[in-house]
């Protein structure tokens, strides 16, 4: 049990790994995003041409504010980045500012000066060298395509299918053994073992001689050597024994009994080993030869 429990620490622990690789591509896709979007954004003030450009920075400069993107960056560690993207970011916001007061081609000229040309092409030469296992597509701009994501994405979901898979197995497993631990008490508790036991049931101010014919650690059948009812509790006195016990059921010849409080182990075989089982009919029709 200890061993499975190890095994499912060492996976649960293994499948925490591939976090911050994830985050880091993550990371990396943004900034390759917002280099792709930088350098649309030139070419459309430049020829006019592709606004969608426009909308894209506009849609990402919203969506990632500078100060959690620059707390997302130094938890994976690239800080290498950090300082060119929060100044691209100041001078993009800068530019579009110029672009919807004074138009395109001041904001042109402004980028120009500015140098917002020379800056995107070395943030984008830095993102294309920070570490990250997606692949690389040429296109406008820096364009990763999020195969390495995907994959991990995917790795990590086969991790956590496999974790819920193995702890199903323990647990179902865990179950399984605690059941069959508690079938197997039972089948120890209530196991009967044929005997011939002399006894005496007393039942109030009445005591009756009888046999135990079989007997179990929970209760026994006994044999009756005398016609006569039992009441519902009765105290058995046998092997030096005096046991409390209620009649669970009732024949003309046999009951059976639940003791109150269950048998040792080791009194129990040894009281089979003082009274080895006998014939029972034997008995019986001495009994019945008597009683004629």
């Amino acid at each position: 049990m200890r061993q499975w429990l190890h095994i499912a620490a060492f996976l649960l622990a293994t499948a925490l790994v591939p976090g911050q690789a994830s985050a880091s591509c993550a990371v990396h896709q943004d900034l390759s995003n917002l280099h792709r979007a930088s350098k649309g954004f030139l070419s459309y003030l430049a020829s006019g041409k592709g606004a969608y450009h426009l909308q894209d920075l506009q849609s990402w400069l919203r969506s990632h504010p500078p100060a959690p993107l620059r707390q997302r960056m130094r938890a994976v560690g690239i800080q290498s980045v950090e300082s060119d993207t929060i100044q691209l970011l100041q001078k993009q916001t800068a530019i579009l500012k110029i672009l919807a007061s004074q138009g395109r081609e001041v904001a042109q000229e402004s980028a120009r000066h500015m140098g917002v040309h020379e800056l995107t092409e070395e943030f984008g030469i830095q993102v294309e060298a920070l570490p990250c296992d997606q692949v690389k597509e040429s296109g406008n701009g820096s364009k990763l395509v999020a195969v390495g994501a995907d994959d991990a994405r995917q790795r990590q979901q086969m991790i956590n299918a496999a974790i819920a898979w193995l702890s199903f197995l323990v647990l179902g497993g865990s179950l399984l053994y605690f059941l069959d631990r508690i079938g197997i008490r039972r089948i120890r508790r209530t196991k009967r073992y044929p005997c011939a036991v002399p006894c005496t049931i007393q039942a109030g101010a009445k005591a009756f001689p009888a046999h135990l014919v079989d007997l179990s650690r929970a209760g026994a059948k006994v044999r009756l050597d005398a016609s006569g009812e039992v009441p519902g509790r009765v105290i058995l006195t046998f092997g030096g024994y005096t046991m409390p016990a209620q009649v669970r059921w009732q024949t003309p010849d046999y009951f059976g009994v639940k003791f109150s409080n269950d048998f040792n182990f080791l009194q129990l075989h040894r009281l089979l080993e003082a009274f080895p089982m006998e014939d029972e009919d034997a008995p019986r029709s001495a009994v019945r030869a008597r009683q004629a």
